[in-house]
């Protein structure tokens, strides 16, 4: 796999984690609306922990952009927290929904993963 194919792969990741994770933010903004109009008890849980997962995804997506290697491992978290939480609280076709989008930002991540070490990387083992 070239370099350019590697960046893009990158990008899309990087792209997927932002677009879900305002998607995340504004649902938990409708959520909470919602429960200014219809107090129910769910509604009020279920916005402010949108909120709080939209904020992670959009921290998961920075780790991607940065192209950290534990990358994969944050995003396999979050989606597992994200879509288990939304399967729990009741909203099923929005965690079936959003389980493919971290699925294939994860897929995109592991091809583009660096196999070798860059040359600017400091070697810290040299005395």
């Amino acid at each position: 796999m070239n370099d350019v194919e590697k960046q893009t792969g990158t990008r899309n990741a990087t792209i997927l984690m932002v677009f879900v994770g305002a998607l995340h933010i504004y649902n938990g903004f409708v959520f909470y609306l919602g429960s200014i109009i219809f107090p129910y008890p769910s509604q009020t849980i279920v916005a402010p922990v949108m909120i709080v997962f939209g904020l992670l995804t959009l921290c998961a997506s920075l780790i991607i952009w940065l192209q950290k290697p534990w990358a994969t491992k944050v995003i396999t978290v979050v989606g597992i927290a994200v879509c288990g939480t939304l399967l729990l609280t009741g909203f099923y076709l929005m965690g079936i929904i959003l389980a493919p989008i971290y699925w294939f930002a994860i897929k995109w991540i592991r091809t583009s993963q660096p196999t070798e070490i860059p040359d600017w990387a400091p070697d810290w083992n040299e005395d």
